[in-house]
């Protein structure tokens, strides 16, 4: 079957001008379009669904982009049982709670002894969207529902940071994990005279000022230790793994199993879009597969 998917892997690429451009131009195909949300953040897929829903007042015809997110097509996978610890449900009633209503959406805080323990956004009083969970004050876990009110992501949440998801099959069972993982990354720069890199301080240079406090004969001398000058510059990445509970297939990073999503909906008419941030690393896993960017 002929058809568009646009995989969307950041809000940041959503929000791209080239991206509703593409979207625009594809809408006047005669073909069904897909959004493929593969987001690490589950909860971020409510921002795509608002964000789509805003673009719709202006073209009717975006209503027919059908949005589809891995936990729908995963829903009726084998899973594994998560432990009372690694689902944490706490008894919301024991907590005094507080209403409030926003432009977009309406917010339940629940307190207790005036410390925030939990706060749920909410469409309308029948349709929670996100539930997070507070300790101290401090986000530890978001849980992200589908349109359904189901719940389908439990996120673990330290020092601000997503370290460890789960998705959640129909049952409640857990069918991925990821698992965030920091890595050194070591990058080679070969620098001249003239590279626009200079403003950077490399090797001996590191001991000067910047080159914008230098006086003409320290900039004359930075200039002159830079030429032909290779440096490695080590930086800290992040990414995250993923763990099929079905199958205990493991998949070194997001996109590797990106990839296997991908290959149980295209088909040879497939036209497929991505991010050009996240070209470079999809490409090469899909070397027979022609990618538009946006």
């Amino acid at each position: 079957m002929q058809q568009i998917i646009f995989l969307v892997t950041s809000l940041e690429g959503l929000h791209k001008p080239n991206f509703s451009r593409q979207l625009t131009a594809a809408l006047q195909e005669n073909v069904p379009v897909k959004l493929l949300v593969a987001l690490v953040d589950f909860d971020a897929a409510w921002e795509v669904r608002q964000f789509i829903e805003r673009l719709a007042r202006n073209d009717e015809r975006v209503h027919r982009v059908r949005i589809v997110t891995i936990a729908e097509l995963a829903a009726k996978d084998a899973g594994l049982a998560l432990s009372a610890e690694e689902r944490n449900q706490p008894d919301l009633t024991a907590y005094t709670e507080r209403v409030f209503t926003t432009d977009h959406d309406q917010i339940r805080r629940y307190l207790d002894h005036g410390h925030l323990r939990a706060e749920l956004h909410q469409l309308d009083d029948q349709t929670p969207m996100v539930l997070r969970h507070y300790l101290h004050d401090q986000l530890i876990q978001v849980d992200t529902y589908d349109l359904t009110g189901r719940v389908v992501g439990v996120a673990k949440i330290q020092d601000g940071v997503v370290q460890t998801s789960y998705l959640l099959n129909q049952r409640g069972e857990a069918i991925l994990r990821l698992t965030r993982h920091e890595q050194t990354v070591e990058h080679v720069y070969n620098l001249g005279a003239d590279s626009v890199m200079l403003a950077t301080e490399f090797s001996d240079a590191k001991q000067a000022a910047a080159l914008n406090n230098m006086s003409h004969r320290q900039r004359e001398r930075t200039l002159a230790k830079s030429v032909d000058h290779t440096e490695m510059i080590s930086t800290t990445e992040n990414y995250y793994s993923v763990l099929v509970y079905a199958s205990y297939n493991r998949y070194r990073d997001v996109f590797t199993y990106y990839q296997t999503v991908l290959d149980q909906l295209m088909t040879p008419q497939t036209r497929l879009y991505v991010d050009l941030a996240v070209n470079a690393v999809l490409s090469p896993r899909m070397p027979r597969q022609l990618i538009f960017n946006y």
